[in-house]
């Protein structure tokens, strides 16, 4: 990220503030589909270019040109705004300036994808752009006629089947709120609440270190929602304990991801795949939790189980100071957990929307701050400015990430790309669900390589999910093994984001870090 300073910061800030402000608002008032969705877009347009330069040691005479860019892409989105039931109606016969637009739209969120996301990402999003135009081109089991440039920018840009589809609402009615209830919770000290109460409940064995590091990451991981976001929270805590009790660089950063990407599938946040599913599906958030809760037990299950074998074979220390009871930890700092028993209360006893619970934890933790002795903790309103700025920050790369997967699923739509894979995995599998169901999981390692767990999620569910429910598997059940299965992407070789980011802590080896995470995961 680029460091501004000076009166841009500030505008940076208010930018940031807006971004996060949009989302609440749109949570209290409605507001129409397509307004809310692209003034969304707008924010991240304007914050992306500024923020991101187009390479990291970019020298700040490049500020200027992002900021022209970050102009364009906003007046792309004014364009829409001028005539809006004209504009909707035109997207099937776009107009020179539609095309203009349009095309500026694409190539510009193409270009924040290369940014934020990866170049990998980037060139499987181009790809699929690329198999639209050039489908006659392709093997006959997946060819299509081809479609002309003005068809394909309707499509990505007019309606709400590409870049304002179904993957852009999630992030700001959904994704939004959450990430920042993480950062309110975050400021307000909860983070030293979830490692105290971790040191407290793993005893003092040989695998007390390895099973603290675990738990720790299961609970930080929670509330913040982020495989990544959560492995670098724990890290830096986590890693002189398993040091001492005897653990090597490699193997410290990959426990610490493997209970990392633990966050994305634990209630009640998950990220952004949980409301996916729940946009996708058609049902509701707390139902998705209840479908997600046997299989993070599990996960954790397995690792802990792993951790056991590993510290009987290597004979690790247990820690050297004896942690405060889970009750005194509780007594003292209890009052965090609060939020989130509103939370589950909101979504199950009073059926109230996600958006809703999620305001109404955030206001939770406003208030539960103020019963901390430390004044640092307290959620003053300069304070609320910083936790909204932060989870702007952690929020920007996931709305890039999900408004580029649009494009993803913006090409499925058009050209019935789905539908051809599923009759593909059909014909492959014989009609067994055993063998559909590897066939799944194949093509999620896969995709997964390359490929964060939202994208990896994205376009396995569009491909293999159809092909699963034509075989008598429930669409519910077939969405979650798709999710299951691409949440591994986060520590597979050769793009696993977590453990490099731990490897980069404890200096570990990044490839050596994915490997071992890898063997943690593997249950």
């Amino acid at each position: 990220m680029r460091q501004i300073e000076g009166k841009a910061s500030w505008a940076i800030g208010a930018l940031y503030v807006g971004f996060v402000g949009w989302s609440i608002y749109g949570a209290i008032w409605p507001v129409e589909t397509y307004a809310f969705r692209m003034i969304h877009m707008a924010f991240i347009y304007a914050l992306a270019f500024p923020i991101y330069p187009y390479k990291p040691n970019a020298g700040r005479w490049w500020l200027a040109p992002d900021v022209i860019l970050s102009l364009l892409g906003v007046a792309a989105i004014a364009y829409g705004f001028v005539d809006m039931d004209s504009f909707i109606r035109r997207s099937t016969l776009p107009e020179p300036l539609d095309m203009f637009f349009g095309i500026t739209a694409i190539l510009l969120l193409l270009e924040i994808s290369r940014r934020m996301v990866g170049t990998v990402f980037t060139a499987v999003v181009i790809g699929f752009l690329l198999y639209m135009v050039f489908g006659q081109y392709f093997p006959d089991v997946i060819s299509h006629k081809g479609y002309d440039i003005d068809r394909i920018v309707g499509h990505m840009y007019m309606t709400l089947e590409g870049i304002f589809g179904v993957p852009l609402s999630v992030s700001v009615s959904f994704v939004m709120l959450f990430v920042v209830y993480g950062t309110f919770m975050d400021v307000a000290g909860a983070g030293n609440f979830w490692l105290e109460l971790s040191l407290a409940t793993m005893g003092r064995q040989s695998a007390s270190s390895g099973r603290g590091a675990v738990i720790t990451a299961a609970l930080l991981g929670g509330p913040q929602g982020s495989g990544v976001a959560t492995t670098m929270s724990v890290t830096p805590i986590m890693w002189p304990i398993l040091q001492k009790a005897g653990y090597s660089p490699n193997m410290a950063a990959g426990l610490i991801a493997t209970g990392g990407i633990g966050a994305v599938l634990s209630p009640p946040l998950m990220g952004a795949d949980a409301f996916l599913i729940m946009q996708f599906v058609g049902i509701t958030f707390w139902e998705v939790v209840v479908m997600v809760t046997i299989p993070t037990v599990l996960y954790y299950v397995g690792t802990l189980f792993i951790v056991e074998l590993e510290a009987r074979k290597y004979r690790f220390a247990p820690p050297e100071t004896e942690a405060r009871t889970v009750r005194q930890v509780i007594r003292t700092k209890g009052y965090h957990l609060l939020s989130i028993v509103v939370l589950v209360a909101l979504l199950v006893v009073w059926n109230k929307s996600p958006e809703l619970a999620a305001l109404g934890a955030i206001a939770t933790t406003i208030v539960t701050s103020f019963i901390s002795r430390d004044r640092n903790e307290w959620l003053t309103p300069k304070r609320i400015v910083v936790a909204m700025v932060e989870g702007a920050k952690n929020m920007l790369p996931v709305a890039v990430l999900l408004a580029a997967a649009g494009l993803i699923v913006g090409t499925f739509t058009l050209t019935g790309l789905g539908l051809k894979i599923s009759s593909i995995i059909m014909s492959v599998s014989g009609g067994s669900v055993l063998a559909a169901l590897f066939l799944a999981l194949f093509a999620s390692m896969l995709i997964g390589l390359s490929l964060p767990i939202t994208a990896t999620y994205i376009m396995t569910v569009v491909m293999v999910a159809p092909a699963l429910v034509s075989i008598g598997i429930q669409m519910h059940v077939a969405h979650l093994l798709c999710f299951y299965f691409a949440v591994l992407s986060e520590v597979s070789p050769p793009v696993g984001l977590s453990p490099c980011a731990a490897a980069a802590v404890t200096g570990g080896n990044p490839f050596g870090s994915m490997m071992q995470a890898w063997k943690y995961s593997v249950p």
